[in-house]
């Protein structure tokens, strides 16, 4: 990975908004691509290892830390979409001083975090979970996952700047390297605490690197605290406390339902379960490849009060993303049983009624995409934010009350029904700002 040349004044003008978009997504591509791929090599590994139920035990496992990826409050997610607003009005002084407090607030959670994730961890007994040294383990990923708020918190100052594509870069490589030491531990251990130890010390000096490569993006956006603010951070809670349900709503809507699907139908069946959903959301991640380099797009614009370009860009990105949702649905399925019997070495067999009902469910998820990032970057996302909540809730509960009868078809049917509400949410929300804009 190149690293970028020091940027004094980001200027819109070097480059086209489309081809900006189309740098993105190249770069989200590759997140993508690191995404499947590891997916792809990761699972017959595993297998080659551990037998199935083992396997479904470790995704249980380390679902569970995932959930401290919401420490920082959003606050991080707010403050990028704050600077990138400050930069386009020439105001870098100021776009400083929120990055500075948000470093100051992550730094604080975090350790709060690890603090609160240790005691409880010394109070819990031992056989609480059938999992060989299962709290040293998730104390060490409990540490991967804060390393990695920092990493991503690196990658806010290139998106700040105009660098969508080379901070996209710059995490998903993160990813990578994280994954590379958690299969390296597999490899030489064939342990749970060994997979754990590789990834945090593969994370750990990414990590720094991170944090040096980022520095060398801009003279004016430095890692510290001494600009920190109280202010700042109380400007910034609002909208990263929705930023925070939606990060809570995408951790129920996934992890969440992985650990539902092992407490229910079991370690195989989780096995599964995860298995069918990666390749269902490969049209999801596709769409993203468009959703995501939007959204810096679409706030610089909000910052310039464009509405007039603004909206086309809504416009034509919505209608792109809905044909990569339908066409993407119908190509993911024709190809799945050829996926499913390379990948998995035809342990996991193909379904049809499975797939189809595991591929509407992307279609729909695909499809709100685009609004939704909308509705993020200028800070309007709050109906979305609590009513996406709601819909994970109930698709939890309906998930819980079926499982029973309809066994994963009806887990897979509340995911669906949850996607749907966030998808009429959405699209009304949007709807409704376009008309009240058209009025004012």
């Amino acid at each position: 990975m190149s690293v970028p040349h020091t940027l004094r004044t980001p200027t819109p003008a070097r480059s086209s908004i489309a081809g900006r978009i189309a740098s993105g997504a190249g770069a989200y591509g590759y997140a993508q691509a690191v995404s499947i791929g590891t997916q792809l090599v990761a699972l017959p590994l595993f297998l080659h290892h551990w037998d199935m139920a083992t396997y479904g035990t470790w995704l249980a496992l380390s679902a569970l830390p995932f959930y401290l990826s919401l420490a920082d409050a959003g606050i991080s997610t707010a403050s990028s979409n704050q600077m990138i607003g400050l930069i386009a009005q020439g105001q870098k002084a100021r776009a400083a001083e929120v990055f500075q407090s948000a470093v100051a607030f992550l730094s604080c959670v975090s350790l709060l975090v690890l603090l609160v994730v240790g005691g409880v961890l010394l109070l819990l007994p031992s056989t609480a979970l059938q999992a060989p040294q299962w709290k040293e383990v998730l104390m060490l990923l409990s540490i991967s996952v804060v390393l990695s708020l920092f990493c991503s918190l690196a990658e806010v100052i290139y998106k700040a700047t105009g660098g969508y594509a080379a901070g996209t870069y710059l995490v998903t490589t993160g990813r990578l390297v994280d994954w590379a030491g958690g299969l390296t531990g597999l490899v030489l251990t064939q342990t749970f605490i060994g997979v754990a130890t590789g990834a945090l010390l593969a994370r750990l000096v990414y990590t720094l690197l991170a944090v040096g490569l980022s520095q060398r993006r801009t003279d004016f956006l430095r890692w510290g605290v001494r600009q920190a603010s109280v202010a700042d951070i109380r400007q910034a809670a609002a909208p990263g406390a929705l930023f925070l349900s939606l990060s809570l709503t995408n951790a129920l809507s996934l992890q969440g339902f992985t650990l539902l699907v092992a407490a229910t139908l079991g370690p195989a069946a989780t096995a599964v379960f995860n298995t069918y959903r990666t390749v269902a959301r490969i049209v999801v991640q596709v769409t993203n490849a468009l959703s995501n380099p939007l959204w810096p797009e679409l706030t610089a614009l909000k910052g310039q009060q464009d509405d007039g370009a603004f909206w086309r860009l809504y416009r034509r990105a919505n209608r792109l993303g809905l044909a990569i949702a339908a066409a993407g649905a119908l190509l993911v399925y024709g190809v799945s049983p050829w996926l499913l019997e390379l990948w998995t070495h035809g342990q996991i067999p193909f379904t049809a009624t499975s797939m189809a009902l595991f591929l509407l469910y992307a279609a729909v998820c695909s499809a709100t995409q685009v609004p939704r990032v909308v509705l993020m970057s200028i800070n309007r996302h709050g109906g979305l934010a609590w009513q996406s909540l709601m819909a994970a809730v109930v698709s939890l509960v309906v998930a819980w009350l079926v499982w029973d009868h309809a066994g994963m078809a009806g887990v897979v049917g509340a995911m669906l029904l949850g996607e749907a509400l966030v998808w009429l949410t959405a699209t009304r929300a949007v709807k409704s700002l376009r008309s009240t804009k058209a009025a004012a």
